[in-house]
């Protein structure tokens, strides 16, 4: 079958296959309105855009398992499937910094509303919502709270035409830590990092 298929032969060369995208969680909104947003540039407090895009490689897609359970039968035993997922390994994610930093920028920000680096507190400048209409009455916290801090993060795959053909959504994605920053004059690449986030679904579709 394999030699019926007619693929490019750039293809091979071609380093940014996958492609990930994801909008700005409510904790990293400013109450600034949207407008000002676009016309002003980051600050400490506030990350430019609203949506932002990641031209990524590695291991991108982590394993899937929905593991087997064994069932004693007539002395001996049967395997069938459990049925269940196990949950999913973090995903780390290399990317080229812009000549802003602006998208490594972008997740420092975030990991510093998870724990502010001045404080060490969680959240410092409440830039997270919640809803006292949803209050939980035995924890007094709100059980959407969360959602403030995470968002979903979409990673689509491409072609060497540049045309998606498969789209990953990781749900209720955050990012957990941010590599560093390796930098050599003498070579003619560029700069690189990478991110580590967490998530709790994943979910597939063929476009």
């Amino acid at each position: 079958m394999a030699d019926n298929l007619k693929q490019a032969l750039q293809n091979k060369a071609r380093l940014d296959k996958f492609l990930l995208t994801f909008t700005v969680p409510i904790c990293l909104h400013s109450s600034e309105s949207k407008t000002e947003r676009a016309t002003h540039h980051k600050s400490r407090l506030r990350v430019l855009p609203d949506k932002l895009q990641y031209s990524i490689y590695g291991a991108v897609v982590p394993e899937i398992s929905v593991p087997s359970v064994e069932l004693a039968y007539t002395g001996q035993h049967m395997k069938a499937s459990g049925h269940a997922r196990d949950a999913y390994e973090d995903v780390t994610v290399n990317f080229n910094i812009d000549n802003q930093f602006n998208n490594y920028w972008y997740i420092w920000r975030w990991l510093d509303v998870l724990n502010d680096s001045h404080m060490s507190t969680y959240d410092e400048l409440n830039m997270g919502t919640s809803n006292p209409q949803k209050m939980d009455e035995a924890t007094g916290k709100d059980p959407d709270i969360m959602k403030d801090y995470q968002t979903d993060f979409t990673l689509h795959g491409i072609n060497e035409y540049n045309q998606r053909q498969i789209e990953f959504t990781y749900t209720n994605a955050f990012p957990i830590s941010l590599g560093s920053i390796e930098y050599n004059y003498q070579t003619a690449e560029e700069i690189t990092s990478n991110f580590t986030f967490s998530f709790s679904q994943l979910l597939v579709k063929l476009l």
